[in-house]
């Protein structure tokens, strides 16, 4: 039997990401009103909505006195299994010589309500900053609510994700879903046919028979939801379960479709995880999967053809040592197509675990 979402709900897809672009101060405004909505459907206390505003502000502010291209990404860190907003600025602009310098009481962006940097890692509960003079500033912020205040320790894996509709449209026809613990994490990666409201039908199909059906192998999901699909328009998808080993961890991957995966490495070249031609929910002609040994280190990412496969890791200097959530982001600022919903899925296996 088939799933359909449509018929008793609004198709939206996702979890999206909202998208601020913010090239003047008078942007900043809308970039704090959007955070703290996202603070608020998250039923975060005014305390931690006061923090959210605050980085959204301070992030949004730095963007428009110093950044190019810049853009604040705002969701809700519920995916994760916490309540909490997380907040991302990304920019093309100079990039800083001196971080250190930047975080420090005193260096402020100007009129504002804290002290630039120092504020916002004064006020978020995890923070990441990647920058590269001449390539530009990723700043990742996450506030949570009470009582977690921290990400749970007892996942297997760090979760990078950027989420984005195609411009003009609400309902986003990619979607994604992780179910992890700290023995096993199951990725779900979908790419609805086309976009608008009908391929976000297909990627909330796709998400609900993963959720009830997550234990199975990832051949076996893929096979499931290729029939809760039939009454859908159809998707691309990808399904990854980890587990983890003595020095890293097994990947396996079951694929359909025009979807991209790969294992990335500061030192080797990347490897990458093949999916079958075909579609789901309309023509698949045989289910494989692919396993690969997983290195400590190493970062999983995945992402739907809205992204370009024309990028490589390795131009980003070090950026693998960062949050995963630093990557996806970079490959979102740089490498969307504009003509297609877009997202990049992004993990690390944690410090302590496998």
């Amino acid at each position: 039997m088939s799933i359909s979402t449509g018929l008793h709900a609004p198709a939206r897809g996702g979890p999206v990401t909202q998208r601020i672009p913010v090239d003047d101060l008078s942007h900043v405004g809308a970039a704090r009103r959007t955070a703290d909505a996202v603070a608020r459907a998250g039923a975060l206390d005014e305390t931690r909505r006061g923090a959210v505003n605050l980085v959204a502000t301070e992030a949004s502010t730095n963007l428009a006195r110093h950044a190019r291209d810049g853009v604040l990404f705002v969701q809700s860190t519920a995916p994760l299994g916490v309540a909490g907003v997380e907040l991302i600025a990304a920019d093309k602009g100079p990039g800083m010589h001196d971080l250190e310098r930047a975080l420090a009481d005193g260096f402020t962006t100007g009129n504002t309500l804290g002290t630039g940097l120092g504020a916002i890692r004064r006020q978020a509960d995890e923070l990441d900053i990647y920058s590269v003079p001449g390539q530009g500033t990723i700043i990742a912020a996450r506030v949570f609510g009470a009582p977690e205040r921290t990400a749970p320790r007892h996942h297997l894996l760090d979760i990078g994700a950027v989420c984005l509709p195609m411009a003009g449209e609400t309902a986003c026809g990619d979607g994604w879903a992780v179910v992890q613990s700290a023995d096993r994490a199951v990725i779900l990666l979908v790419d609805g046919l086309g976009h608008g409201p009908n391929a976000a039908e297909a990627a909330d199909t796709a998400i609900a028979a993963f959720q009830a059906a997550s234990g199975g192998a990832p051949a076996e999901i893929v096979a499931g939801l290729h029939q809760s699909l039939r009454s859908t328009r159809g998707a691309a998808l990808a399904v990854a379960e980890v587990t983890p080993t003595a020095d890293g961890a097994t990947v396996r991957y079951c694929g359909v479709g025009n979807t991209a995966a790969a294992l990335l490495s500061a030192v080797d070249a990347p490897r990458t995880l093949p999916s079958m031609n075909g579609t789901a929910g309309l023509q698949v002609r045989t289910m494989h999967e692919v396993t690969l040994p997983w290195t400590r280190g190493n970062v999983l990412a995945l992402h739907t053809d809205g992204i370009t496969t024309r990028w490589r890791a390795d131009a980003y200097r070090g950026i693998l040592t960062h949050h995963p959530t630093v990557l996806a982001t970079a490959l979102q600022r740089d490498h969307t197509r504009g003509r297609d919903d877009a997202t990049v899925l992004a993990f690390r296996l944690r410090s302590g675990l496998g």
